[in-house]
């Protein structure tokens, strides 16, 4: 895992790896894997694209009328308003609806056709997968043995249903905007085919119009002429009625009879008005002599009904003339005298004749207003008369009014459906499409998908991203030691060194690789850890150290052999093999079996001269494990191994101690407490830090100096990032990183 910051981390914390430099580090250190899984990918997609059939897709255009030409207007009969926003969309899952895909299917018969029947794999393949899934979700949710084998009837449905399902997964509509043109695609693997399902699927919809136009249209003809018969039968009823009130009530022009009697009715109510007015001004003029008593000339003489009258003014006038002559001749003739006689004669006559007139006038006015009470009763009995029977007959006409209404609408709803059935026969006649072919669709010459090239460039560059974002996230959060950076960063510890990873280097193949030219890096390498330890301890003699790891397989045998090596060159050095348990550092040197090693010396079987081996071609001093002990924890704590210590200690300069992993057992840390410090080795790539943190925990808890962190079998990008550049130009003759995916990685401990 490489981190690209060198801050130290708190405790408890994962230090956060940061920077565009920090992730191409990572990814360069994962560039074969990252290639390389890559590369599987990009081969398994392009063996899949390989095998997939080649799409073609025609395309039939439609032109819809919104305004179709119309021999009569008939829109009440077949439901189409054209003028609304909604009647395209409702054209176009016209377009896609059930009815349409049926009458394609068994027009084309493509439930005979192989790409449209779903195929049973025999071969393993994700059909098989797929089916298998299939059953065992059917087995845990009960549905696996749910009945009986399904008849045939039922196979035919389901056929029938999985061809329309795939009917509408190739179907594809596209309305042109801002147009009428609606374009109808097909996809097949037959190009033939898919232009004949694209012309059938628009000819389909405008038959399917026209049927269901002629249908409605026959439908609507025949509830017409349903309601025609009704209609009918009511009009002869409603005008029977009407003829049998005018023979009941014996009317021949009820408007006339009407007219007359209103008329009739007027006169007789202006007679009556002119009747009453003469009985009130003649009972005015009865009650005036009524009241003044009726006896006396004078005072009836003196009213002015009696006064007014054209006799008694003429009666006055005469009498005034007798009296002026009476007056005259007064002046001239006494009394006796013959004249004035005549004169006062004259006078008396004209008196008398006035008092008759009065009186006649009195009984007149009496006559009279008995004569205007009784014309006013006549006429009131009249008038009373006439309005019963103007009454009787505006009963009657009204009644005549209303059955003659109820004729009117009964006639006016006949003749409209009359008319109507007439409309929808003519149109019934004149079918006319609703939509027609603008472009018929034609055979491809070329498949529509899958488009391989764009595929599999997507699924390079798809694959390679995500393989570099895993190899990220690998990198984040499994938290292994990759750089030298990380010792410190990590780990909290000095790094003493970093050690380059050889091809095919094991235990046995240690002292010759230290030693090989061809690899001088690898030696190099530790010369370089020789070098700091040795600067630690100037003018030290008789340091022990031991050399442990966090677990096994991380180099610690081989680490040891090559520091003693390294230290071999400038000091005396003894390695000794306290993993008692499995010792390999006998092995490292080809040493017998029957070696006596540490236990012999333990045990006090024989000297530690005895056991102690000095390899000829190194000149290293070794001491091999020995005979195998059932119990090397105790025998590593006891003082037997302080003696042995010290006797190594004041015979060579350094006592190196090949020890086991801290966390496979305690002997590491009895064998380090001893020696007093201890060497940790961590494997690049391989140790996860919280381990290594943990074993160094423990270490650190037991009292024993840490002299520092080998970081071993580093690759070539960290070795690159620790020491620059020219590292590999200056050491890496003949060295050649070796790449996961090209070779296995050997343990080395």
């Amino acid at each position: 895992m490489n981190r690209d910051a060198g801050v130290r981390q708190e405790p408890g914390l994962k230090m956060e790896w940061v920077g565009i430099s920090g992730r191409m580090a990572v990814l360069a250190r994962y560039r074969w894997w990252i290639l390389l899984a890559t590369l599987v990918t990009t081969i398994v997609a392009a063996l899949y694209v390989t095998r997939l059939p080649a799409i073609y897709a025609s395309t039939a255009t439609l032109l819809l009328e919104n305004t179709p030409s119309k021999v009569v207007s008939i829109e009440g009969v077949y439901g189409v308003d054209s003028s609304r926003d909604e009647y395209f969309q409702t054209q176009y899952e016209i377009i896609q609806s059930r009815k349409i895909a049926e009458t394609v299917i068994d027009e084309l018969r493509l439930t005979e056709q192989k790409e449209f029947v779903p195929v049973q794999s025999s071969g393993f393949g994700l059909a098989m997968v797929k089916g298998w899934v299939q059953q065992q979700l059917g087995r845990l949710f009960g549905s696996a043995d749910a009945g009986p084998p399904p008849t045939a009837e039922e196979q035919a449905y389901r056929l029938r249903q999985q061809v329309i399902g795939e009917y509408y997964q190739r179907l594809t509509l596209k309305p042109v905007r801002n147009t009428q043109l609606v374009s109808i695609q097909f996809e097949a693997q037959d190009p033939q085919l898919a232009a004949e399902v694209a012309n059938a699927i628009g000819q389909a919809y405008i038959e399917s119009y026209m049927e269901d136009k002629l249908v409605a249209t026959q439908e609507a003809t025949g509830w017409m002429r349903e309601r025609l018969e009704k209609l009918k039968s009511n009009l002869r009823a409603s005008e029977e009625s009407l003829q049998q009130f005018r023979e009941d009530a014996g009317l021949v022009d009820v408007e006339g009879l009407l007219t007359l009697e209103s008329q009739e009715l007027e006169k007789i109510a202006n007679r009556l008005s002119e009747a009453r007015e003469r009985r009130s001004a003649a009972e005015s003029v009865a009650r005036t002599v009524s009241s003044s008593g009726g006896g006396d000339i004078e005072e009836l003489a003196s009213l002015p009904e009696i006064n007014r009258h054209p006799s008694v003014q003429r009666l006055r006038d005469a009498e005034s003339q007798a009296e002026q002559k009476v007056a005259q001749l007064s002046k001239r003739y006494g009394p006796k005298h013959k004249a004035m006689i005549t004169a006062e004669a004259e006078l008396n006559e004209v008196r008398v004749a006035l008092r008759r007139q009065i009186r006649e006038l009195v009984s007149g006015i009496q006559q009279e207003y008995r004569s205007a009470r009784s014309q006013e009763a006549t006429l009131s009995d009249e008038l009373a008369a006439a309005r019963q029977n103007y009454q009787g007959l505006s009963k009657n006409e009204s009644q005549y009014r209303e059955l003659q209404r109820e004729v009117e609408t009964n006639r006016q709803l006949y003749d409209t459906f009359m008319t109507r059935i007439k409309e929808t026969g003519v149109a019934g006649d004149f079918n006319e499409a609703i939509a027609r072919f603008t472009d018929k669709a034609l055979p491809a010459l070329l498949p529509s998908r899958p488009q391989k090239g764009a595929i599999l460039a997507l699924v390079l560059v798809a694959s390679l991203l995500l393989f570099s974002f895993m190899a990220l996230l690998h990198a984040r959060y499994v938290d292994v030691i990759s750089r030298a950076s990380e010792v410190e960063s990590e780990l909290s510890a000095k790094l003493l060194g970093i050690v380059p990873e050889v091809r095919s280097l094991n235990d046995k193949s240690t002292v010759k690789t230290y030693f090989d030219k061809r690899q001088p890096e690898f030696g190099e390498a530790w010369r370089s850890v020789r070098t700091a330890f040795t600067l630690q301890h100037m003018n030290s003699t008789g340091l022990a150290m031991a050399i442990s790891s966090a677990l096994p397989g991380e180099g610690k045998t081989t680490s040891a052999i090559s520091l003693a090596l390294s230290l071999q060159q400038v000091k005396r050095v003894l390695l000794i093999d306290c993993d008692l348990r499995k010792p390999k550092v006998g092995k490292a040197f080809e040493l017998p079996s029957y070696q006596p090693g540490l236990t012999n010396a333990l045990c006090g079987t024989h000297s530690l001269e005895q056991c102690m081996y000095q390899d000829e071609d190194s000149g290293l001093t070794l001491l091999s494990a020995g005979t195998v002990l059932s119990n090397p924890l105790e025998a590593l704590s006891g003082d037997s191994f302080r003696r042995v210590l010290q006797q190594a200690r004041a015979q060579f300069d350094v006592v190196l101690l090949d020890t086991p992993p801290v966390h496979a057992v305690s002997d590491a840390l009895v064998v380090a407490r001893t020696a007093g410090s201890m060497l940790f080795i961590v494997r690049a790539d391989h140790t996860r830090a919280r381990l290594a943190q943990n074993a160094l925990e423990r270490v650190l808890e037991n009292k024993i100096l840490l002299e520092g962190v080998v970081l071993n079998r580093a690759g070539k990008g960290a070795m690159k990032a620790q020491y620059g550049r020219g590292y590999d130009t200056y050491y890496g003759h003949g060295y050649e990183q070796t790449s996961p995916a090209s070779a296995p990685r050997e343990s080395a401990a």
